[in-house]
């Protein structure tokens, strides 16, 4: 497996209104999509790596599983499958099965756009995402 960066942050909030003025306000990330309790930012540090903010009110496990109470980051890997091949014989916890976002969300521009929840031996639960088709 090799891990590229750190690709994405989730963050569950009760204050989901004010936490995305903050975000968008105070820490100047530009805010690409709000729908009900869920909003996007994407960071540079590369195509498909955001911060994203989920109020009380979004249920949607695809994107943020109710498996954890706190934040969640996602490492991006070059091959999801391959990965995910690593960590299950690693005896490590599947949290979900792999979500490809072209399915998900019905968009044929996400192909190749992947990810999986897992929980880790210290009990927090993380992610790995593929941005496109394995390297």
């Amino acid at each position: 497996m090799h891990v590229r960066r750190i690709s994405f942050l989730g963050v569950r909030t009760r204050n989901f209104d004010e936490m995305t003025a903050f975000v968008r306000d105070v820490l100047g990330l530009p805010l690409s999509h709000l729908d009900g309790d869920w909003a996007i930012f994407p960071l540079e540090s590369g195509k498909r790596d955001y911060f994203e903010i989920y109020g009380p009110g979004h249920t949607d496990e695809r994107s943020m599983t109710a498996a954890s109470d706190g934040p969640i980051a996602a490492f991006a890997v070059d091959d999801l499958l391959e990965a995910r091949a690593e960590l299950e014989a690693a005896g490590t916890e599947m949290i979900s099965d792999v979500i490809w976002a072209s399915d998900a969300f019905v968009s044929p521009s996400l192909e190749g756009f992947g990810w999986f929840f897992f929980r880790a031996p210290d009990g927090n639960v993380y992610v790995l995402q593929q941005e496109g088709p394995p390297h």
